[in-house]
């Protein structure tokens, strides 16, 4: 009986081993890809300019790769009102345009749109998050960083009932020449760090890092060591942290450029795919709202 089911078996492997020569599992055709227009902006309250990339899509097998295209227009709308158009590029081929003021937290529905007279017209619409309410305390010389004494700043996010918050903090500080030197007006970024949860290391900024309350309604407070040594330095300093209050979109394209950037030259990590949000799902729009506060 044993003997049987071996000769079974062995049938049945050499069967398929067959098919498989004799193509069973075939090539697949991909159909032609249909390039489309990729849209990507993002915008700061604090910002004094427009920048948008605009880029035609590309297939995997295709010879030509993804890139900038000439000729588009960008517009922003608020509320369905015009009130920014461009068509301008840049040496590198991005859409930019010049304002004559910050741009601020507008108000209402923002959208983002992007044409071309060759491809469909693409948009996504984003709302500015509040402006961040932060408390900044700094307990001097009070704690360590790599084995050097070091300040310790406390930074408390206040909640916004009902609302998922999320954040970028970044540091710098501005030293003056000695005790009762001349102030030198120029600030220098901080690459300081936490233990506190709900935060991770920006990709590629060293002084940044990326804050989320998780859904769950509470003030966030962040415990810092500056690498600031005032015993050392025997100067006077003034702190100077960026609070930067993300949308939802902007949040989760910040959280898949991250698993992308680390997974990228690693044969074992999952493929990670850019989190988009316009209308194609091809391209991002987000907002966020800064602020910046002195200690």
């Amino acid at each position: 009986m044993r003997s049987a089911i071996v000769l079974l078996l062995s049938l049945t492997v050499l069967t398929s081993c067959d098919n498989l020569v004799n193509g069973v599992v075939r090539d697949i055709e991909l159909p032609p890809h249909e390039s489309q227009l990729a849209g990507s902006l993002f915008l700061d309250s604090r910002d004094s300019s427009l920048s948008a990339l605009v880029s035609s899509s590309a297939g995997v097998y295709d010879t030509i790769k993804s890139r900038a295209v000439k000729d588009a227009q960008c517009r922003i709308l608020q509320d369905g009102t015009p009130i920014y158009t461009w068509t301008s590029q840049d040496f590198q081929g991005n859409y930019v345009e010049l304002l004559p003021d910050r741009l601020g937290a507008l108000s209402g529905t923002i959208t983002f749109e992007a044409s071309h007279p060759d491809y469909t017209t693409v948009s996504a619409t984003q709302v500015f998050p509040a402006k961040p309410e932060a408390e900044i305390s700094i307990n001097y010389a009070g704690t360590q960083l790599y084995g050097d004494v070091s300040d310790e700043l406390v930074l408390t996010l206040k909640d916004l009932p009902g609302v998922n918050q999320h954040y970028i903090i970044s540091m710098s500080v501005h030293f003056r020449t000695a005790l009762s030197g001349q102030d030198t007006s120029q600030y220098y970024d901080l690459y300081w760090e936490t233990e506190s949860p709900n935060t991770t290391q920006l990709w590629g900024k060293d002084n940044a890092v990326l804050v989320s309350e998780n859904g769950v309604d509470r003030d966030i407070k962040i415990i810092a060591a500056t690498g600031v040594n005032p015993i050392t330095f025997a100067m006077l300093h003034e702190y100077r942290v960026k609070v930067t209050a993300l949308s939802q979109d902007l949040y989760e394209f910040y959280r898949s450029y991250d698993a992308f950037s680390n997974a990228q030259n690693n044969p074992f990590a999952e493929p990670v795919v850019l989190y988009s949000n316009m209308s194609n799902n091809m391209g991002c729009f987000g907002v966020s709202t800064s602020k910046i506060f002195y200690k």
